[in-house]
């Protein structure tokens, strides 16, 4: 198998389970957040998007992202630039949650743009190291940014697993 195969696949397999865990979310149960310093399900959602978006967009591609050229930044009124990293508890509190629908557009057209990116990919460029503005981008290789995309998502997928367990119930 090769690399680009075995990454493109445990992507749809994220997110495949991450639809599952999204079916039947009430509205209040994905903006839920069981203290002030805890990210809902919906801003997880949003925020795993964006970084997977960041990353491909603007450090391997160098092109537009999906969030600010698709009209996504200025549909949910976000400034283009903001991932959610680093938010504070009253941007938390703050945060308007889009719709799960349009989030899942989002990301699927962001997947898409990342698989068809990875598809392109033959085995040595993952070893490539693109320029970056970014300090803690320093050094890193298309492969590891795709290691860090998985395990972010993955990571997210956890969180809103566990944060729906605490509303529904063990397998609820």
């Amino acid at each position: 198998m090769e690399i680009s195969q075995l990454i493109e696949e445990t992507l749809y397999e994220i997110e495949d389970a991450l639809e599952t865990t999204l079916k039947d979310l009430t509205l209040a149960e994905i903006i839920w957040r069981p203290s002030d310093e805890v990210n809902a399900i919906g801003f997880t959602l949003w925020h795993q998007a964006r970084v997977e978006d960041s990353w491909v967009s603007n450090f391997a591609l160098k092109v537009p992202q999906i969030f600010e050229c698709d009209g996504w930044s200025k549909k949910w009124v976000i400034p283009a630039f903001d991932t959610g990293f680093g938010y504070t508890t009253r941007e938390l509190t703050e945060f308007v949650t889009p719709p799960v629908a349009e989030l899942l557009e989002y990301a699927r057209k962001v997947r898409m743009r990342t698989c068809k990116y990875l598809r392109g990919l033959a085995a040595g460029d993952f070893d490539f190291v693109p320029e970056t503005d970014h300090s803690w981008r320093q050094g890193y290789t298309i492969g590891r940014m795709f290691g860090h995309i998985v395990c972010e998502l993955s990571q997210h997928l956890g969180h809103i697993r566990y944060l729906r367990g605490l509303q529904r119930g063990l397998n609820n």
